[in-house]
């Protein structure tokens, strides 16, 4: 088989606050996304959304493999479903998007648990990421059909000249 280079795969959210799939009880004053390699800078933007209206985007500031964007007084606290949208540029310098979601309870519904909740959501995982694009193995996969495609054409018709 041929030599190849090494795989390089896109950054991807490995924690936020609030984490995905989370019940928490207030917002949090910045939303936090904590990525598996460091974005590069420039072209990264996330959004808070609820309902298909976003409520605050903006390009965040940078701490290393952590993106912040302070959510402002503006935002209402209703409960319901949140959506949290990305788009970042990379560490291997390709655009990378996607999105989770969480859920806002109401108040009246906050239970003794509420702060171990909350605590949970800072440190959960994301497992909702809704990374969108070509998957990674599409590319190496198509150039080898490709390729092999190439070969067998070429001795078809290397055999078919050959028997001339």
């Amino acid at each position: 088989m041929l030599g190849m280079g090494p795989a390089f795969a896109h950054d991807s959210v490995v924690s936020s606050n609030p984490s995905a799939n989370s019940h928490v009880t207030k917002l949090p004053d910045t939303l936090e996304l904590t990525f598996s390699g460091e974005p590069q800078d420039g072209f990264n933007t996330i959004a808070l959304s609820r309902n298909g209206q976003v409520l605050t985007q903006g390009e965040p500031t940078s701490d290393g493999r952590v993106l912040s964007l302070p959510l402002g007084n503006d935002v209402s606290e209703e409960p319901g479903t949140y959506t949290v949208g990305y788009q970042i540029t990379s560490s291997d310098g390709h655009a990378t998007r996607g999105s989770f979601e969480f859920t806002l309870d109401s108040k009246d519904s906050s239970g003794s648990d509420a702060a171990s909740e909350t605590e949970a959501a800072k440190e959960g995982e994301i497992s909702g990421d809704t990374t969108r694009g070509v998957p990674t193995w599409l590319l190496p996969v198509g150039g080898i059909v490709v390729i092999g495609a190439a070969l067998i054409m070429a001795i078809a018709r290397w055999r078919g000249l050959k028997d001339d």
